[in-house]
């Protein structure tokens, strides 16, 4: 009996800016025909202070957005075709719902874009640094500086 090879598990965070779109590529190349991609966008959560009715206003705005958000992905055309999706969507901070998807998922690596904003945004924190700092297993931060130009249409942001 020949040893199976473990098909590899990817947990990306997905907001769809060109970074997350990058890192979206750069996971589905990592994970192969054989691997298994979970695509997580995670949203924020209205403050309770809102009260019911605005509340649950405001938070269902949010998940329409990122529900639109992950389906306008296209998954099955290349270059993203080839590993297994699963689709994740939940509310809270970026970086936890994204360790937290990974360790439940068992995931091999995160996949993460650097979305570079500025210095500003870097002391106040990022999720790529967040998650350098909470997660039990690797993180890839695609950074900036290798996403390019956009050419053709479907994903742009291919890692160089």
């Amino acid at each position: 009996m020949a040893p199976t090879t473990p098909r590899p598990t990817i947990v990306v965070g997905y907001d769809g800016s060109d970074a997350s779109r990058a890192a979206l590529l750069f996971a589905a190349r990592q994970a192969g025909s054989e691997g298994r991609v979970f695509v997580v966008h995670a949203f924020e959560l209205p403050p309770d202070l809102l009260g019911s009715p605005n509340f649950e206003e405001v938070l269902s705005q949010r998940r329409d957005r990122g529900e639109a958000l992950l389906k306008e992905l296209p998954l099955d055309a290349e270059p993203l075709a080839g590993p297994a999706y699963e689709l994740e969507l939940i509310g809270g901070p970026a970086a936890e719902v994204i360790e937290r998807v990974a360790r439940v998922r068992g995931a091999d690596e995160i996949v993460v874009g650097a979305r570079g904003l500025g210095r500003l945004r870097a002391l106040l924190g990022s999720v790529s640094h967040e998650l350098l700092h909470i997660a039990d297993r690797p993180v890839v931060v695609i950074p900036t500086a290798a996403i390019q130009p956009e050419v053709g249409g479907s994903v742009s942001g291919e890692p160089a």
